[in-house]
């Protein structure tokens, strides 16, 4: 009995020893496992529509070159007596913001010589000191119709460059515009996010200066001569994002959407000028119905999606350095760099989710949902529509990505989880850059504005026929838009922000019609330009809430000296 008691100490210790031996193997493995699982080998990307969303062309390296596909949906280069970009590039050379390291390849593309032109146009006169104008006088002249013996210095540039100004008028005039990235031009493959986008904002000055004219022309009494270059604004925002082409950047959409903008106050100008011939009346109207829509946010969403799905393709595969280059070339790409709460969950410079192992596959998938989402949002057919279901999307994503921020329990588990699941923390990474990058439909406001305008200044055309059309004892409007129709609208106009009529009140000898803007609640007539506040004329621009403010055509423009201005 003594033996045995002996014994047990003994049996007993090589059990504990035993037991804790097999405790720290199983440890040992656990650990290794989640070393494992946080730092071994990513899956390779798979191309799918799914995934990389593009499955051809395929570069080197495999995986979709995004960079030809974007140049792809811009179709072949028109001829150049075709292109209005080759005309435009001519006329204000060189329009792009590096012309001496990027000309030869644009131009080899366009199918014409690199060869500096014997004259150019300087879209913005005080660059040029021998013009003599200035700032001033350019602010007076882009607001009013003005005369010679009122601004004698712009209207001698203008008649100075008459021929280099009908340039531009002519090339809004050909079928096409075609002036690709030069980026896409270089002959190697470079990502999206590194493409060099022609000087779109050039164009801006090329509806400026057609604007300048414009006034001038009605200042001298030359209606026709306005309505020309009137017209021309309005091809030229047609043709730099014509609605339905494919992906297109949205700051290209913004600059034709200020263009048009440029384009509907200049027509109202046209419009309200007294004793307007009939037969230029009519060619307004026609010309107006030939335009078409505006520009499309659905083509922006898409540009967003590859250059989104692109980005996360390169930094993932084909950033050097490893995962400690690609943690840093997302916070240059991103502008993230964030103190996290449970960094595992977060990105930005040296957050630690971009050093561990990820299923960029994941990433991808929930990139390409949350895309389809907001396309089918912006393709809706009214603006009511598309602004709840886009800012649902918005919602639903910026609610998973809160819900687990800060020191709280869904954090710390958020955390625990992250550490532990290749697969949540992927999804967690994809949610957080989504909420960082991801624009929505942020411009969708700016463009149902654009075709409320639009809208708008057809509707004045219509009101303007009625006018001619009436005798002297007549009433010089209508009393109602539905008055219209069907002699000068086949339907009674309808706002964009609301899909009813648009608001129209008879005042005095003229009228108000309106949108009611983007809070979809007309304001009293405080128009967005800051001009028209309460429905009337101002003598000065005034400050308005652009949030709250409508979209107002009032007729008739009172006419302003230089004194007024």
């Amino acid at each position: 009995m003594k033996g045995m008691t002996d014994a047990d100490p003994t049996r007993s210790r090589a059990m504990s020893r035993r037991l804790y031996w097999i405790a720290a193997g199983v440890f040992a493995v656990l650990v290794a496992t989640l070393l494992w699982g946080l730092f071994g080998p990513e899956p390779p990307i798979r191309v799918a529509r799914e995934t990389t969303y593009l499955t051809a062309p395929l570069a080197a390296d495999g995986l979709p070159d995004y960079e030809a596909a974007w140049l792809a949906t811009l179709g072949p280069a028109p001829p150049p007596e075709e292109n209005a970009a080759v005309l435009l590039l001519q006329t204000c050379w060189p329009l792009l913001e590096n012309g001496a390291t990027d000309l030869p390849a644009v131009c080899r593309a366009l199918g014409i010589p690199d060869v500096p032109p014997a004259e150019s146009l300087v879209l913005y006169p005080p660059r040029d000191p021998a013009s003599g104008v200035t700032d001033a006088m350019l602010e007076t002249a882009e607001q009013w119709p003005w005369t010679t013996e009122e601004l004698p210095v712009l209207a001698a540039w203008l008649a100075k460059n008459e021929r280099l100004i009908d340039r531009l008028v002519e090339a809004a005039d050909r079928p096409r515009y075609w002036l690709p990235s030069p980026s896409f031009l270089d002959g190697t493959p470079d990502p999206l996010w590194n493409i060099t986008l022609p000087d779109i904002q050039a164009h801006r000055g090329v509806a400026r200066v057609l604007g300048y004219r414009v006034r001038w022309h009605l200042g001298e009494n030359r209606p026709a001569a306005a309505w020309r270059d009137v017209r021309a604004i309005h091809r030229l925002s047609r043709l730099l994002a014509p609605p339905g082409r494919g992906p297109q950047c949205v700051m290209t959409q913004l600059v034709a959407i200020a263009v048009e903008a440029n384009a509907n106050e200049a027509t109202r100008l046209v419009l309200a000028t007294p004793g307007l011939p009939a037969d230029l009346l009519a060619t307004i109207r026609r010309d107006l119905e030939s335009l078409g829509p505006t520009v499309a946010v659905s083509d922006g969403m898409a540009s967003e999606r590859l250059l989104g799905v692109d980005m996360v393709v390169g930094v993932a595969r084909r950033t050097a350095g490893g995962r400690t280059g690609r943690a840093e070339r997302f916070a240059d790409l991103t502008g993230v760099r964030i103190t996290s709460t449970s960094g595992i969950s977060r990105i930005g410079g040296g957050e630690p989710v971009l050093l561990t192992s990820l299923d960029w596959n994941l990433v991808l998938e929930r990139f390409n949902l949350f895309h389809d989402d907001a396309e089918a949002a912006c393709r809706l057919p009214t603006h009511q529509d598309r602004k709840a279901a886009a800012d649902k999307v918005t919602a639903d994503l910026r609610s998973r990505t809160a819900a687990r921020s800060g020191w709280t329990w869904a954090a710390i588990g958020d955390g625990f989880l992250s550490v532990c699941s290749r697969g949540h923390r992927s999804a967690r990474l994809a949610d957080r850059i989504l909420d960082q990058l991801a624009a929505g439909c942020g411009w969708m406001d700016a463009s149902t504005r654009s075709a409320a305008q639009f809208a708008l200044t057809k509707t004045a055309a219509a009101l303007a026929a009625w006018h001619a059309d009436r005798g002297p004892d007549s009433p010089p409007y209508p009393e109602r838009l539905d008055d219209l129709v069907p002699r000068y609208l086949a339907a009674v106009p309808v706002d964009p922000f609301t899909d009813k009529p648009f608001i129209y009140e008879r005042r005095g000898d003229g009228y108000l019609v309106a949108s009611v803007g983007m809070n979809g609640v007309y304001d009293g007539g405080d128009d967005y330009s800051g001009w028209i506040v309460r429905g009337e004329w101002q003598e000065r621009k005034q400050d308005v809430d652009h949030r709250s403010a409508d979209v107002v055509v009032r007729m008739p423009i009172p006419p302003r000296k230089p004194a007024d201005r």
